[in-house]
C-alpha cells in the first residue's frame, strides 16, 4: 500500500475545502418568502405596539416625534427614520443609566419593547416549516455541514426551510454534522443573559445557552426554539421572559454587538477551510461601519486563507448600486455579480458549480 505524498494531501485538501461554502445573507434573502423590509416592518411592529403596550408606545411615540420634528399626533411613521429613532432610544437610555433608573442590563423599558415588538412582527410574517416556499427548501436541500452561514437577518426563515428538509443546524462552533449559522445581527428566539420572569417563577420556555465559545466570566446568550413559531408569542408579554436579542440600527449597534463579538472577531473560521462565497440579498449601508469593515478586512485577501485556487465571490443582488457598494472587491478579479432577484436559477447555478469542482 502506497504512503500518501505531501501532493496527494494538498490535493485532498483542496478537493475539500472547494466543496464547502460561505453563504452571507441579508434582507433581500428573505423577502421573497415575504418576510418584511425595514419600513415595513417598523410600521408593523409600532401598530403592534400600539394596540398591546399602548403605555410604553405612548413614550415612544413622542420621542419619534421628537427625531422628525413632527408636533401635533398621531406619529406619522412613514416619515420615520429607524436608524435615528433608535439612536434616541439609546439616548433615552444614557439618562436613565445616568439616574441610576436603567429598567434592566439589556436596556431601557422602551427598547426592549420595540425589540419584542419587531421579533413579534417578524415572526408572524415567517412562513412556518410546511409552508416554506420552494425556492427556499431548494436552498436549504444544497446547504451541507461544513457550510458556513453569515447571516445579517433576525427572521428565522433559514431554520424553518432547514427544518422543512430534514436538515439540522446549529447557531454555536461549526461541526461536521451541522449547518451552521451565525447571526450576527441577533435573532428573533436568542436572549442575552440567563431568562427570568418577573415575579421570578422558572421561565416558561425550553432556554438553551448557546456557546460562542470564550470567555465563560462574560453575559451568555440562550435560544428558544418556540420563539420560531407564531403561537408561542400569544402567550408571551414585553419587559418579561422573552427578551429578543436584536442588534438595532444606529449608535447603540457599537455596544449591542459586544454580546456576540465572538461571531465578528477573527472571522477566518468562515474562510479558512471554505472556498466560494455567495452574497445573497445585502446590501451595504454606508453608515453601517461594522459591516462594511467586516467584509473589508476579509474579503479582498480571501486567497491568503486557503491558497486553493479559483476562489469566487458571487454577489447576488437586484440593485444597480451594488456595483459601487462591492467595487472594494469586485477591483479585485475574485468577484462577480448575478444583478438580478435571487430566486431557484441562481440555487442551481451554485449546486453546479459546487458539484462540478
Amino acid at each position: 500500500m502506497s504512503k500518501m505524498t505531501d501532493d496527494d494531501s494538498q490535493n485532498s485538501f483542496a478537493a475539500t475545502v472547494k466543496r464547502n461554502r460561505v453563504f452571507v445573507l441579508g434582507a433581500g434573502f428573505s423577502v421573497g418568502a415575504g418576510v418584511p423590509l425595514t419600513n415595513e416592518l417598523l410600521r408593523d411592529a409600532l401598530n403592534l405596539f400600539s394596540a398591546e403596550c399602548p403605555g410604553i408606545y405612548s413614550r415612544v411615540a413622542r420621542y419619534a416625534m421628537e427625531v422628525i420634528g413632527q408636533e401635533t399626533e398621531p406619529l406619522d411613521i412613514s416619515m420615520l427614520n429607524f436608524s435615528e429613532l433608535c439612536t434616541f432610544l439609546e439616548f433615552v437610555e444614557l439618562r436613565e443609566y445616568g439616574g441610576g433608573e436603567r429598567w434592566s442590563e439589556n436596556g431601557s423599558r422602551e427598547k426592549l419593547a420595540l425589540r419584542f415588538y419587531l421579533a413579534k412582527a417578524i415572526v408572524a410574517s415567517t412562513p412556518r416549516s410546511n409552508g416554506v416556499p420552494e425556492l427556499y427548501r431548494e436552498f436549504a436541500s444544497q446547504l451541507q455541514p461544513r457550510d458556513v452561514v453569515i447571516s445579517f437577518n433576525w427572521d428565522g426563515l433559514l431554520e424553518m426551510a432547514l427544518e422543512a428538509v430534514g436538515k439540522r443546524y446549529t447557531y454555536e462552533r461549526p461541526n461536521k454534522d451541522e449547518i451552521f449559522i451565525a447571526k450576527l445581527h441577533g435573532s428573533v428566539n436568542w436572549h442575552l443573559r440567563k431568562p427570568r420572569r418577573l415575579d421570578g417563577s422558572p421561565p416558561m420556555l425550553r432556554w438553551r445557552q448557546i456557546d460562542f465559545g470564550g470567555d465563560p466570566s462574560k453575559p451568555s446568550m440562550y435560544c428558544a426554539p418556540e420563539l420560531l413559531n407564531t403561537a408561542t408569542w400569544r402567550h408571551v408579554q414585553p419587559l418579561s421572559e422573552v427578551d429578543p436579542y436584536l442588534v438595532l440600527p444606529g449608535y447603540g449597534k457599537a455596544f449591542d454587538v459586544r454580546a456576540n463579538a465572538l461571531l465578528w472577531y477573527k472571522p477566518e473560521f468562515a474562510f479558512a477551510f471554505t472556498h466560494d462565497v455567495y452574497i445573497i440579498g445585502l446590501s451595504l449601508a454606508h453608515d453601517d461601519f461594522f459591516v462594511r469593515s467586516f467584509f473589508l478586512s476579509n474579503l479582498p485577501y480571501l486567497n491568503d486563507f486557503t491558497e486553493v485556487p479559483g476562489r469566487k465571490v458571487v454577489i447576488i443582488n437586484p440593485s444597480n448600486d451594488v456595483y459601487q457598494d462591492y467595487d472594494f472587491v469586485l477591483k479585485s478579479g475574485l468577484a462577480e455579480v448575478w444583478n438580478e432577484k435571487f430566486d431557484t436559477t441562481h440555487v442551481q447555478r451554485i449546486k453546479h458549480r459546487t458539484e462540478s469542482v
